[in-house]
């Protein structure tokens, strides 16, 4: 898996960028934390930035809301199935667990996993 901290985010299998500080029109970008819930003009790139379910370029993405108002997700690639996770308390959820890699940065998510590997 690629993943790759570059200046404008983290580049991710040379297809999603997350974290972004301006949008890329090469990749898809996905958000830290919710946009509006209505937006009224066509962007130019492609970008998710709030809950649901959606399929860019033939790839998978949920997208949820966790703890503190931050946006975890679930990517289904060909044979990969990444989560990247802001907020622990998404750890709960059956669609997370069910994960070949995940992304975080937080020592409490790291917690989290461990304990819940544990049990």
């Amino acid at each position: 898996m690629v993943n790759v901290k570059c200046k404008n985010g983290f580049l991710i299998e040379h297809k999603l960028l997350f974290g972004f500080e301006t949008p890329d029109l090469k990749y898809i970008n996905l958000a830290l934390e919710p946009g509006s819930d209505m937006r009224y003009e066509k962007l130019d790139y492609a970008l998710v930035d709030y809950p649901g379910e959606y399929d860019i370029q033939d790839i998978g993405i949920e997208c949820f809301l966790g703890a503190n108002n931050k946006l975890n997700y679930i990517i289904q690639l060909d044979t990969k199935k990444i989560g990247i996770i802001q907020s622990a308390d998404v750890l709960d959820l059956d669609e997370v667990g069910a994960v070949n890699f995940r992304l975080y940065q937080d020592d409490k998510i790291a917690n989290k996993i461990d304990q819940l590997e544990l049990e």
